[in-house]
């Protein structure tokens, strides 16, 4: 009987590690980091005006408002710092106190970004290529944290490499197309394994994911000048799914939890090979600009995300032995979510001082997608406030430079969750309290137009 018992509790702790393996990605886990040109104005861009050569992501379109050359070439700096305020009845922490709060480790990555556009045929034909970061993040919770049997160290790295061309039908009207690679340069997600099952004072064990992988995808844009004063942009992503392939590596194991759970022998480790889908989701863009003389401009953005086109994942798992694979599915585990469509508003305003300086400054919002009860701790999904402040100058009419900085507010959500979705009542227990954060960004872009063009 206590064998059985073992063998059940086994797999559902096994299972716990697969349900988690790649959670959905949500508004922490878009980023937008294009360029400092378009994060100081708040990240608008789709209306086409005034862009660097990141214009073939933002809206390929607009290539063919950018004469000749056009050479951008960057990185932005993230510093992250999120909290969790437990509210006394946290699972996998019931003796702290009452708004006792658990600081993650702060996260400071730098992001590159570069982009170049070129005109053909007297500027009617426009091509170019951009790398940039749309999607990703990272997140760090100590090993002793409410949220460590949900996740502890979360690592996802996403490049976009889009060639995109352009074709300006008349003064009014431009098209253009791109493609879409997305890249998951770094996957990884770290998390404790509850053992507490196998005895009291059973030390957790470690659950470690790695995977890359990438997928093909494409984008659409317009451009609309009815007169000298407005312009307007529409922009449409396509859904790309990622196939990421890896290794989850599980540590701390020795004795009956690995013997009974993955057939290792009682040994400390077990390994696997995995592959795993993770959706970028489509999406719509509309941007508006007013110019209202030539010395400001403004513009507004919406955008359209269909979270809910990644509302089921899978983990596949490979190689595995007859223990294992009795206790780990060895076809698709399909996790539903149900994520919510979001809008996304983003305001913008370009100030022109003279040929070599201008000013700007903006402002958005991005909602969150996931409902509480799928609430993870991973990607922190909690609406967020962005204000933005930048600046160009121009040392010639070649050459020049973009800073931006933008502060992100975060705001608070209360999460109850008492066991980790996927597992049995407190097999891997769950988290109580409210999770907020706040980040600082900083941009830089070095800008270089030259009048060649083919």
């Amino acid at each position: 009987m206590k064998k059985r018992l073992h063998s059940v509790i086994g797999a559902l702790l096994s299972l716990s590690v697969a349900s988690q393996a790649f959670a959905l990605g949500t508004a922490s886990y878009s980023s937008e980091l294009i360029s400092a040109r378009s994060l100081g104005q708040g990240g608008v861009g789709v209306a086409g005006v005034d862009l660097d050569g990141s214009s073939s992501y933002l809206n390929p379109a607009a290539m063919t408002s950018q004469p000749g050359t056009q050479i951008t070439i960057g990185g932005t700096y993230v510093n992250a710092s999120p909290s969790f305020t437990n509210a006394g009845n946290s699972p996998a922490n019931p003796g702290q106190g009452n708004g006792s709060v658990t600081g993650a480790r702060a996260t400071s990555v730098v992001v590159p970004d570069f982009g170049v556009t070129t005109q053909f045929m007297d500027g009617k034909l426009s091509a170019g290529l951009a790398v940039v970061a749309p999607f990703g993040l990272e997140t760090h919770f100590d090993g002793d944290s409410p949220m460590r049997y949900a996740a502890t160290d979360t690592r996802l790295h996403v490049i976009d490499i889009t060639p995109s061309v352009a074709y300006k039908i008349n003064d009014m009207f431009s098209v253009g197309v791109g493609a879409d690679y997305y890249d998951t340069t770094e996957g990884q997600l770290d998390h404790k394994l509850n053992l507490s099952a196998f005895g009291a004072g059973t030390p957790d064990g470690n659950t470690d994911l790695t995977a890359t992988g990438g997928g093909w995808g494409y984008h659409l844009g317009t451009t609309i000048k009815p007169n000298e004063k407005n312009e307007i942009g529409v922009v449409y992503h396509s859904n790309v799914k990622m196939n990421l392939t890896g290794n989850l590596l599980v540590t701390g194991i020795a004795g009956a939890p690995g013997a009974v759970i993955f057939g290792n022998g009682g040994a400390n480790t077990f390994s696997a090979g995995v592959s795993a889908p993770v959706y970028i989701p489509q999406n719509v863009q509309l941007g508006w600009a007013f110019m209202p003389n030539e010395q400001w401009r403004f513009e507004l953005d919406a955008a359209w995300y269909d979270w809910y086109a990644a509302r089921q994942l899978g983990i596949v798992f490979n190689g595995l032995n007859a223990t294992a694979a009795s206790n780990l599915p060895t076809f698709e585990n399909p996790t539903v979510f149900n994520p919510r469509k979001s809008i996304n508003l983003a305001f913008g305003a370009n100030y022109k001082a003279n040929d070599q300086l201008q000013l700007r400054g903006g402002a958005y919002y991005e909602a969150a997608s996931l409902p509480e009860s799928q609430f993870d701790p991973a990607f922190v999904d909690l609406p967020r406030y962005g204000l933005t402040a930048g600046t160009s100058y121009a040392f010639t009419k070649a050459l020049g430079v973009d800073f931006a900085y933008n502060a992100v507010f975060f705001h608070s959500r209360s999460i109850n969750i008492q066991q980790i979705p996927g597992t049995a009542a407190n097999a891997q227990p769950g988290f109580s309290g409210s999770f907020s954060s706040f980040a600082n960004i900083v941009s830089a872009n070095l800008n270089y137009k030259f009048d060649t063009h083919f």
